[in-house]
């Protein structure tokens, strides 16, 4: 029989366990969901082929600089192993979260024992926010693990007596920066920068300003980084890409820029991020109210006092807060918003987590018994209402319920509200210890009974390749274009047939190419949920084009796409 003494020893495996099962169906169960992941996907598996461009992304034929393309080169390594199906190309992703969790648990294991780690790894991998990320094929979930492996470094680095444990720690901070850079930017500067900078000046640290240590360092990122930007300065378009690069894609997402559309379509307000965090938070929102006044507590308290330990622990807690307050003021700043944005913030939370439960287990204060009661109540309520409730739901849009999935559905229904009750019961006693491991359990099971039913049914909305492949079979025997096409379905044409048409935006360009071929069909989205209806009938009128084919795809909130090509003799 495994002890709690035991899995505190070996916490780098049960968090590893935990999270595995709870990734399980977000990595592995699911198809490319939009509105990211087809493009992500296109962008990687284009990258996989022989003689393709590893130097510059590209969506279709077209360059893609949105983002540096460390991600690109270990989805497309995996695609060149594996293939380019949606497993093959998300598989990297696992191994993202994990390491991220086993980092985020080793600075807590550094900061306040191995409890702390406990927690904070496998609340790196349950935090809604961090678990959204971290099964999306996109850019951030190698950032989240690029965040967390630079927290490492920098806390270890500041606390480290001067030398060369110093400069071993602050090394692995600019490793994990440069991968971060090369991920998404300086994005990933954000949250470890000012994590440092902050507790620097919070406890006036003013010679690690100057610590050669700390700056020897910065070699390692400019050994990683300089020679793709000399690559990209190489090339024939190569000013205009490091202007997409690093000033349209990092100015342009805080403040309007012309010709760069980040403020339109993702717009953001100050707070808006403060305002979504108990959803980003969840399950653990309420016991992350409790570690927010634990800190505070924390941080209140006259330091100098002599007990063992008091100023160490304080200077965890201030560099979690740094962490986590400066970055979100920046965050908020922006004039564009996405929930995934502030993924960034995951790793620091967590830690923030970890430190609340060490310090709650040893000794449970009435908000943290009454926290973690409120939280055992809300896991059992989705442990007994979210299974039938979805059941409900699949039923009654007619699609199939296999009776092996539903029993998965039966059993994890029990057994996630049967942990849960056992969360409840340790709540009340103030068992914090097996109060957190319960919860854990519960919620992983109740999150994951669910899957197998309800992934097929939304794999069957968001899998826009049957508009691909009916294009394709016209595009044999005609020309075709795409009318104002989204990202999601050029990344879809290319990944799934190998076709990158012309995208065309105005009846203008439509009647030019008409012009040189007078059989010409358009691709064009028409879901009159989203406006495309309306588009596609101004653009009958004005071309005289006329729907030749109709594509829907099946709910909930299936896209609508048509063929569009010359009206048909009366």
């Amino acid at each position: 029989m495994i002890t709690a003494s035991d899995a505190l020893r070996r916490w780098p495996l049960v968090v590893v366990l935990a999270l595995a099962a709870h990734l399980a169906f977000g990595i592995a169960g699911r198809g490319l969901w939009k509105p990211d992941e087809p493009r992500e996907a296109a962008i990687a598996a284009r990258m996989a082929r022989p003689g393709a461009d590893l130097v510059v992304p590209h969506l279709g034929a077209a360059a893609f600089c949105e983002k540096p393309p460390l991600y690109y080169w270990i989805a497309a390594g995996s695609a060149r192993l594996l293939g380019t199906g949606a497993v093959a190309l998300r598989l990297p992703n696992a191994l993202y979260a994990l390491a991220a969790a086993l980092l985020v648990g080793a600075l807590a294991a550094a900061a306040a024992g191995r409890a702390a780690a406990v927690a904070a790894g496998v609340a790196m991998g349950t935090l809604y926010l961090a678990y959204r990320v971290e099964i999306w094929i996109a850019t951030d979930a190698l950032l989240l693990l690029s965040v967390a492996g630079a927290l490492l470094g920098c806390y270890r680095g500041l606390v480290a007596a001067r030398g060369w444990e110093k400069l071993r720690w602050y090394a692995l901070m600019h490793a994990f920066l440069a991968a971060g850079f090369l991920t998404k930017n300086v994005v990933a500067w954000i949250v470890p920068a000012l994590a440092w900078l902050g507790l620097v000046v919070w406890e006036r640290r003013w010679r690690e300003l100057l610590a050669w240590e700390f700056w020897s360092g910065s070699a390692i990122q400019l050994a990683a980084v300089l020679p793709w930007v000399l690559a990209v300065a190489a090339r024939p378009d190569g000013a205009a890409d490091l202007r997409a690069f690093f000033v349209n894609n990092l100015f342009g997402r805080f403040s309007a820029m012309p010709g760069v559309g980040y403020t339109t379509s993702h717009p953001g307000w100050p707070g808006a991020y403060l305002v979504e965090l108990p959803v980003y938070l969840l399950p653990w929102t309420l016991l992350m109210v409790a570690a927010a006044a634990a800190a505070w507590r924390t941080l209140r308290r006259p330091g100098g006092g002599g007990e063992p330990g008091a100023d160490r622990a304080r200077t965890a807690w201030r560099f979690t807060v740094a962490a986590i307050v400066g970055p979100l003021v920046v965050l908020s700043a922006a004039a564009t918003m996405r929930d995934i944005y502030a993924g960034v913030l995951m790793p620091p939370l967590a830690v923030l987590g970890g430190l609340w439960a060490a310090a709650a287990i040893a000794a449970p204060g009435r908000l943290d018994r009454a926290m973690a009661r409120a939280t055992a109540v809300f896991l059992l309520a989705v442990a007994l209402l979210l299974p039938p409730g979805l059941l409900a739901a699949v039923l009654r849009l007619g699609a199939p319920a296999p009776a092996g999935v539903v029993l998965v559905l039966a059993a994890g229904w029990v057994a996630g509200a049967w942990l849960a009750a056992r969360s409840w019961r340790a709540a009340r006693r103030g068992e914090i210890g097996r109060f957190l491991a319960a919860a854990a359990a519960a919620w992983i099971v109740s999150w994951s009974c669910w899957a197998p039913l309800v992934f097929p049914v939304i794999n069957r909305s968001q899998d826009i390749a049957p508009a691909a492949r009916a294009a394709a079979a016209v595009a044999a025997a005609h020309p075709i274009a795409l009318w104002q096409p989204d990202e999601t379905i050029v990344g879809v044409m290319d990944l799934v047939t190998g076709l990158t048409p012309p995208r065309l935006t105005t009846p203008e360009e439509v009647r030019r190419l008409q012009a040189s071929h007078p059989d010409l069909r358009l691709l064009a989205e028409a879901t009159a949920s989203k406006g495309k209806g309306r588009s596609v009938d101004e653009l009958e009128a004005a071309t005289g084009l006329a729907v030749r084919q109709r594509i829907k795809l099946p709910a909930p909130g299936g896209r609508t796409y048509v063929i569009l090509g010359p009206a048909p003799p009366r």
